[in-house]
C-alpha cells in the first residue's frame, strides 16, 4: 500500500463543502487489482451516504422525482450492483440471505425496466431506512469482524 493519499470527490455528499477528503490510496492485489474488501468498503461508505441523506431528508420529502427518492433509488441499484460481482465479494457478502438478495434484485430490475412510477414509495422508504442500515452493518462485519 502506498502512503501518497489521493483525493476523492463524494459528488453525492450532501455537505459539499465535505465533498473533498484525503484518504490513503487502495491496496493492491500481486496482480495489481485493489483488494476486494478495501473496494467493497469503499462502494459500502458511497451507499451508507445516500442512505443518511434519505433518512435525514425524512419521508415526507420522499416522492417520485425527488432528490431523496433518486438518492434510495441509486442506494439500492448499487448495492444489487455487488451481487452481481458475486466471485469478488462472495465471502463478505454471505451475510445477506436470498430472501434479502432477491427484494434488492427485485427492487433494481424494477427501478431499471420499468421506471420510478412503478415503485412503491411505502415499500422503498422501508426498504431503504430500515433493510439497507442493518444489510450495510451485517455486511461491514463480516469484512471486519
Amino acid at each position: 500500500m502506498s502512503d501518497h493519499p489521493v483525493v476523492t470527490d463524494h459528488g453525492e455528499h450532501p455537505d459539499h463543502a465535505a465533498r473533498w477528503e484525503m484518504r490513503p490510496r487502495t491496496r493492491t492485489t500481486d496482480e495489481g487489482a485493489p483488494v476486494a474488501a478495501d473496494v467493497l468498503l469503499d462502494e459500502l461508505s458511497r451507499i451508507q451516504r445516500r442512505v443518511d441523506a434519505v433518512i435525514a431528508q425524512g419521508r415526507d420529502a420522499f416522492v417520485e422525482g425527488s432528490e431523496s427518492y433518486d438518492r434510495a433509488t441509486v442506494a439500492v441499484l448499487r448495492l444489487a450492483a455487488l451481487f452481481e460481482e458475486e466471485k469478488r465479494f462472495s465471502e463478505f457478502l454471505s451475510v445477506v440471505t436470498a430472501e434479502e438478495r432477491r427484494g434488492i434484485t427485485t427492487t433494481r430490475d424494477i427501478a431499471a425496466h420499468r421506471g420510478y412510477g412503478a415503485m412503491n414509495a411505502a415499500v422503498s422508504w422501508r426498504t431503504v431506512t430500515e433493510l439497507l442500515p442493518d444489510l450495510l452493518a451485517r455486511i461491514r462485519a463480516a469484512i471486519r469482524p
